[in-house]
């Protein structure tokens, strides 16, 4: 009872029944009052959203010392995740997204009405025709990965059509690394069945570690070499299908004759569509159980997925 009247939407409906009840002058002070309180009010026995999500990664191409990652397998431990700030673009594209789907009144996807709506995304559509959503999330992931590796972040970038593209850049690799994170650390709240999704990620990321293992030591690269490396080392040694197509996708999203501005624009509208399209888990207690950041659960913060309708509200 102390969690709803302390929560964010108690106080949205009072500021709302506040705002309409101007005609009744006599409760007014009285509802003003309460308002009040309860904005001023935060619980310290509650562990509200602190607007982080989690962060995995596929392709791990700095890896950490080899006696941490033989612990993590040996206790059969989850692949590591690191929370970070949701930044403001990713917000920003999953909102257009849910104005878009609600106004055209289509029904969202897994990727697909986006590709439809992009227009360099027909050409992808054959990448969303996996059987689970997990396939199709590491799939994407894994391609998105690779672009980055040909195209980082330049901060540098920050003015006219680069700024767009360092924008959609943000929300495409936090969306794609968030969505990895629930796969490894939340797969109930996916539509697919969670052991499956769980032997699905572990399978995929136990290929491209073994593949990954025979690079050499870091050394400085420029960003064509390492991803031309990254490429032909992959698309020979890879056993994993979802991996394989992973690099398959990553190769065409590089060499899109529209530019790597068109393929992050792309990518965004693709992962923020993935986003609201699993958000509407039919695992109540699962999505409970996130929210109530229970030690056990392993997650430490809401997911996105759960926050979303907030932000909508």
């Amino acid at each position: 009872m102390a969690s709803y009247i302390c929560s964010s939407w108690t106080k949205v409906a009072l500021i709302c029944h506040r705002v309409n009840s101007t005609s009744l002058q006599h409760p007014l002070r009285m509802i003003r009052w309460v308002a009040s309180l309860l904005l001023k009010c935060r619980l310290k026995i509650m562990k509200h959203w602190d607007e982080t999500i989690g962060q995995c990664s596929v392709l791990v191409l700095h890896p950490r010392p080899i006696l941490f990652d033989l612990i993590r397998h040996i206790l059969r431990l989850p692949d590591q995740e690191r929370k970070v700030k949701v930044p403001a673009v990713v917000k920003i594209c999953s909102f257009d997204v849910l104005r878009n789907s609600h106004s055209n009144e289509c029904q969202l996807s897994n990727g697909t009405a986006s590709l439809h709506r992009s227009q360099v995304g027909e050409s992808f559509l054959w990448a969303c025709n996996s059987m689970g959503t997990s396939a199709i999330i590491l799939t994407w992931h894994i391609a998105t990965s690779i672009l980055e590796v040909r195209h980082p972040y330049r901060p540098d970038q920050e003015e006219g059509s680069s700024m767009i593209c360092n924008q959609h850049k943000i929300a495409a690799t936090h969306l794609s690394r968030y969505c990895a994170y629930l796969v490894t650390w939340c797969p109930e709240l996916l539509p697919d069945e969670d052991e499956w999704s769980k032997s699905l990620y572990n399978a995929v990321k136990e290929d491209a570690t073994r593949v990954l293992a025979v690079r050499a030591a870091s050394r400085p690269l420029t960003p064509e070499v390492e991803y031309q490396d990254l490429v032909q080392l992959l698309s020979e040694d890879s056993k994993h299908e979802v991996l394989k197509n992973g690099v398959r996708l990553g190769k065409q999203l590089v060499e899109l004759v529209e530019g790597e501005e068109a393929a992050w624009a792309m990518l965004a509208g693709f992962w923020a569509e993935m986003i609201l399209y699993v958000a509407p888990s039919k695992n109540l207690r699962g999505h409970s159980m996130a929210i109530a950041h229970r030690p056990w659960r392993r997650a430490d913060h809401a997911p996105l997925g759960v926050a979303l309708p907030c932000w909508n509200r």
